[in-house]
């Protein structure tokens, strides 16, 4: 990816808790480099690249050339919103996800 730098040598677990303005995206980047990003901020017309862009800074700072793990916790768009466009910025090697939303069994 063009304007990243290498990754970086680690000796330490890195926690970046991203701030999306009321959603979530925390990214982990463990002493082997491996990243995974946990939600990815708010849906919407300009939220949506604003909370990726914010990613992108972590991102930078970790060094990362890609995303190894994405997982997404919920289909609320507080938590997923800013993925179509932090898929633009950067690869994205593995996507998880809960699957599609369900109402919960009435209890018997």
């Amino acid at each position: 990816m063009q304007g990243l730098p290498p990754r970086q040598t680690r000796t330490t677990l890195d926690i970046y808790v991203v701030d999306v303005e009321g959603g979530n995206a925390t990214l982990f980047v463990t002493p082997a480099g491996e990243s995974l990003l946990i939600d990815t901020g708010n849906y919407g017309p300009q939220v949506s690249l604003r909370d990726a862009s914010r990613i992108m800074e972590a991102v930078r700072d970790a060094r990362l050339t890609q995303i190894d793990h994405l997982i997404t916790t919920h289909w609320h768009g507080d938590h997923f919103g800013g993925m179509g466009e932090l898929a633009k910025m950067i690869p994205i090697k593995h996507f998880i996800d809960h699957g599609p939303n369900q109402q919960p069994a009435p209890m018997r």
